[in-house]
Parts: C-alpha cells; sequence; structure tokens
C-alpha cells in the first residue's frame, strides 16, 4: 500500500470516528430533552429512520448536522484549523443557527 493510500485510509477513518461522535452526542442530546426520534423528524422535516441514521454516524454533510442540532434548540459553529491556529469561520459560512 503506497503512502498516499495509507494517508487516504485514515483520513477516512478519522472522518467516520468524528462523524459517529457527533451523532452520539445529538442523541444524548436528544433524549436528555425527553424527545423522541419521530419527534424529531417531524421538527427537521425528515423520516425517523433517517434521524436513526444521524445519530449512528451517518452524516454526510454539515447542513444535516445544523439541520439536527437547531431542532434541539443547539447550534453549530465552523472553524478552521491549522498547525496550532483555530480561526472562527461561521461568519463565512450560513450554517450558525439559534
Amino acid at each position: 500500500m503506497s503512502d498516499a493510500e495509507w494517508e487516504s485510509r485514515k483520513q477516512a477513518a478519522r472522518t467516520a470516528t468524528e462523524a459517529y461522535v457527533v451523532g452520539h452526542h445529538l442523541r444524548e442530546n436528544r433524549e436528555e430533552q425527553g424527545l423522541t426520534q419521530a419527534q424529531v423528524a417531524e421538527l427537521v422535516g425528515t423520516s425517523q429512520g433517517r434521524v436513526s441514521q444521524i445519530e449512528r454516524g451517518e452524516i454526510h454533510n454539515l447542513e444535516t448536522t445544523r439541520m439536527y442540532a437547531q431542532a434541539l434548540g443547539a447550534r453549530v459553529t465552523v472553524t478552521i484549523e491549522y498547525g496550532d491556529r483555530t480561526v472562527g469561520a461561521a461568519w463565512l459560512f450560513s450554517f450558525v443557527c439559534r
């Protein structure tokens, strides 16, 4: 396996793990609020099955996360990290909701 292929596989695994963690936290937040998946699905405008997928880490884009978070009264912010610097980039995108 080439170095490039190995790096690509590592990045894919990292991305999948991060999506799983986000889904887990969304589920925890939903449960803390006493909401069912069906209730969140109605708020988001999707199916209960899709909510279940999101909570298992099947998150395909930032908009999905934003809509789910908004249904729970949360917000998504975006940062850009490079080296040891972090820059808030929420102003750059229209993904932040309240």
